[in-house]
């Protein structure tokens, strides 16, 4: 049996949720990707928060469907860049590369994640690996959790965090955020991460159980979709 892995990047490396069995939770910071070889001898299905599927123009169809489904929620969504721009050494060269190869330039959030994007894209493209990483968004997941309704509140707002523990312990009754919370340093996982991390390892086990929905409805390759 696969070990199920659902993985959001943080201040200090990734932020992981690991499902024990099917309620049970066990978190980790780690470093590197490469970590989760310490954490288990089986094969891994690892959902992750974080562009995998680039494309030469950069833009694609993933990002478009899922901010008309996100609605007012559509800024969480943010473009990848075009593959080219990964060579880039600096902001400014990111920029230019970008704006050559798809008439547009790259956001400072974006250029901040560059090195996370390199290093699952070396894992996801990694034929010989034994651990098969998905690409999911969290705010999609949170949607797919309320029926399908997006959560308008952001989660970084009282109501919005009160709103996604309620829908995340309704599937992990077990979960306790403030257990959690105290394990880990605010400098390096940020509540937000905890949240996000278990809305991906959600969705991992619907990728599991061949039950998840994606965007787009029709992907420009067969790889080239969003979980949730």
């Amino acid at each position: 049996m696969d070990t199920i892995f659902g993985i959001d990047g943080c201040k200090s490396g990734w932020f992981v949720a690991q499902l024990l069995d099917n309620k049970t939770i066990n978190f980790m910071l780690i470093k590197s990707l490469d970590s989760i070889n310490d954490f288990t001898k089986k094969s891994a299905v690892v959902g992750i928060d974080i562009p995998l599927e680039l494309h030469e123009k950069g833009t694609r169809m993933a990002e478009k469907e899922a901010r008309v489904f996100l609605g007012r929620r559509a800024s969480t969504i943010f473009s990848p860049p075009a593959i080219k721009t990964l060579n880039a050494k600096t902001y400014f060269d990111a920029c230019r590369i970008n704006y050559n190869e798809e008439g547009k330039k790259i956001s400072k959030q974006t250029w901040y994640i560059f090195n996370k994007i390199k290093e699952a894209r070396k894992i996801y493209l990694d034929k010989s690996s034994n651990k098969k990483l998905f690409e999911i968004h969290p705010e999609l997941s949170f949607m797919s959790m309320n029926h399908m309704q997006v959560l308008i509140d952001s989660k970084k707002t009282i109501k919005g965090r009160k709103k996604r523990l309620k829908l995340i312990n309704d599937y992990y009754p077990s979960f306790s955020f403030d257990d959690v919370r105290k394990k880990f340093l605010r400098k390096d996982v940020a509540d937000d991460d905890i949240l996000d991390a278990i809305a991906v390892l959600w969705s991992t086990q619907k990728i599991i159980d061949n039950i998840a929905s994606y965007v787009p409805k029709k992907p420009e390759t067969s790889k080239s979709k969003i979980y949730f």
